[in-house]
């Protein structure tokens, strides 16, 4: 689709643009009658013309300024063109035409990579715009003329969606039907029965050893949905007034014991085991988080309440360091795999918060980053180390004591990984972790965590997720499925070539496609991200997100999200009024919960689909936000 691949060329390669110099270009799209976003050296470009816009789609123009943020050019008279410095610069052949885009982005091409690039053309599948696109995307992110990377991001792009891939490998593995029954049968059954605490003495130890973390009224194994599926016990605690018991209870739950029938008796009992040690090294490591963060949030208030402008600077070393300390936690920490959702998202309003401070300090604004540094304090004091029965039982479905065979082939360990990326997270809220873990599952971060595992010398057990698997597959089968394999292999490792973080850039780009089950069909929502490097990481406070989701009931739906400064706009785009109205009514609930970890919701707006146009539309908002957002200078993007 057109959509992805102007986001895609979105990527920031800011280029030279001075007075006087003269371009070749392309009219992509008139905006009025002298505004326009044309197409230089392979970047879009938002100008105005002085006088009307050529009626012709290539065209030769001449910088003459910037004014109001607007580059202004004057279109050259094709008398002038043989003679303008522009002269033979707008290459004849697509093969010329690829070179160039390569070369504006400062890749020059040797003997051989010229023959790759030959290759290309002549063998992948595709209009000659298509395959020229592919290249625009390997130059923006700068990534080496290979083969490899051309067929992967060409498949990313313009091959079939990756769901519509999985779906077809699925059928011919005979797995679309167990598939189907097993997402809404066996994993239902799987988390609505839970785990049968069936090895008395492991948790007896495990509560006798970790006394404070049980007196601190953890709930282990439990939610408001299955309480009527429960029993709760109250575990007695020494020298506790009968309010302070009552009001710092710790309630286990048993389960009916049919999930627990498939595992013998020893399996059991290394359930339940593992279970009690994660959970017991776990509250200890929030602990430990919890100190560590209050200690330095303590002596940034300590700082600030001197009031001394030198100050100002290691105050805010602190908080840029409890603000890497709390993302970390939340991405990587163990124990986000078994808290609840209440906690995640108060980690995320301290961490919002923090930013707002740290801008405060940037500011010069002492008292008011005083106030939301102690406020912050206060919150993560007040934290405690809730795990969630949902994360728990999650944790155990995807590990080897869960009843899978490692040793299996990979089309048997297929269906259990599939099904359990296409109802994450399972019953509960999404959260910003277990989309990350939901990513790793699909593969995203099979090469790191392979590389990973190496350096820590714990490869006795390879990765396992869907790409690892689809690897096996395209090796160890023959004809079609090894084949479909390949072509999975390929979307993926183009949706990470294009979604490469390049440190030199001001801004970044991602795509991804995600699968998701929808009426028994496994579709794909693509997702497109532009936002601001923020010292090595993507600036959440600036970006742009829009989701697409092509459904057979409700047609194409789009959603876009826009951030300046934590200012969020949402756009909702579909051609559907019942499903407008249906989403009308989530609008205040939407609001809430982005404003719960962050954002200034300043509208939630519903727009039609423009089929025609929707992909220029959204590349142009797109590109507006990055303007907006490049902080000081001209930064122009394609």
């Amino acid at each position: 689709m057109q959509v992805r691949n102007d986001f895609i060329m979105s990527e920031p390669a800011p280029f030279s643009l001075k007075e006087g110099e003269t371009f070749f270009a392309t009219v992509k799209e008139k905006l009025s009658n002298d505004e326009a976003i044309i197409t230089v050296k392979g970047q879009d470009v938002h100008v105005r013309f002085q006088g009307e816009i050529p009626k012709e789609d290539k065209v030769v123009v001449r910088i003459v300024g910037i004014k109001d943020h607007v580059l202004q050019v004057q279109a050259v008279p094709k008398a002038a063109e043989t003679n303008g410095p522009a002269a033979g610069l707008f290459p004849a052949g697509e093969l010329e035409k690829a070179e160039q885009i390569l070369l504006a982005q400062g890749i020059r091409l040797s003997k051989e990579e010229k023959a790759i690039l030959r290759r290309f053309f002549e063998k992948a599948k595709g209009t000659l715009n298509e395959k020229l696109e592919t290249v625009q995307a390997l130059a923006n992110k700068k990534l080496e003329v290979a083969e490899s990377h051309l067929q992967a991001i060409h498949e990313a792009l313009h091959g079939d969606s990756f769901g519509e891939t999985l779906a077809q490998l699925a059928d011919h593995l005979a797995l679309l039907p167990s598939l189907r029954s097993s997402v809404e049968n066996s994993l239902q059954a799987l988390m609505g029965n839970g785990l049968q605490t069936s090895a008395e003495d492991n948790l007896q130890d495990w509560k006798e050893n970790n006394h404070d973390f049980v007196s601190n009224g953890a709930k282990v194994f439990h939610s408001p949905a299955e309480t009527d599926l429960m029993e709760e016990q109250e575990i007695p605690q020494k020298n506790q007034s009968a309010e302070t018991a009552e009001s710092q209870q710790t309630e286990w739950t048993y389960w009916n014991e049919e999930w627990m029938q498939a595992f013998p008796a020893p399996a059991k009992n290394i359930i339940v085991k593992t279970i009690t040690e994660k959970l017991s090294q776990a509250a200890l490591d929030f602990k430990k988080l919890q100190i560590e963060m209050n200690k330095k949030l303590e002596n940034a208030a300590f700082l600030l309440d001197n009031g001394q402008t030198s100050a100002r600077q290691q105050a805010k070393q602190l908080v840029e360091a409890v603000i890497r300390t709390l993302d970390r936690a939340i991405l990587q920490g163990e124990f986000m795999l078994f808290t609840d959702m209440k906690t995640e998202k108060q980690m995320l309003q301290a961490s919002a918060k923090l930013a707002e401070a740290k801008q405060l300090l940037t500011e010069g604004k002492q008292s008011d980053a005083l106030k939301a540094v102690k406020e912050v304090k206060h919150l993560l004091e007040g934290l405690r180390f809730q795990p969630a029965d949902v994360k728990v039982k999650h944790f155990v479905s995807a590990h080897p004591f869960s009843g899978e065979d490692p040793e299996a082939a990979p089309k048997q360990q297929l269906l259990p990984q599939l099904a359990r990326i296409l109802k994450f997270p399972l019953g509960e809220e999404v959260s910003a972790r277990n989309t990350f873990e939901q990513f790793r599952q699909l593969g995203f971060h099979h090469e790191k965590d392979v590389f990973h595992a190496l350096l820590s010398k714990q490869m006795a057990r390879e990765p396992q997720n869907i790409k690892a698997l689809l690897l096996k597959l395209s090796q160890g089968e023959f004809g079609v499925i090894a084949a479909q394999a390949e072509h999975a292999v390929a979307n993926m490792t183009g949706q990470q070539l294009l979604s490469k973080f390049d440190a030199g850039n001001h801004m970044q780009t991602m795509f991804y496609q995600v699968p998701v089950l929808l009426h028994d069909q496994m579709e794909t929502v693509r997702i497109y991200l532009n936002a601001r490097n923020d010292g090595g990481k993507l600036d959440w406070q600036n970006c742009s997100l829009y989701f697409l989701l092509d459904t057979e009931k409700y047609g194409k739906i789009g959603i876009l999200l826009q951030a300046l400064e934590r200012d969020l706009t949402v756009t909702i785009k579909t051609d559907s009024e019942k499903l407008t109205e249906a989403l009308k009514a989530l609008t205040e609930t939407a609001k809430e919960n982005l404003e719960e970890i962050g954002y200034n919701v300043k509208g939630i707006t519903f727009a039609k689909m423009n089929h025609k146009h929707e992909e220029e539309k959204t590349a142009a908002e797109t590109r507006k936000a990055d303007e907006r957002n490049s902080g000081k200078g001209y930064d122009w993007k394609v």
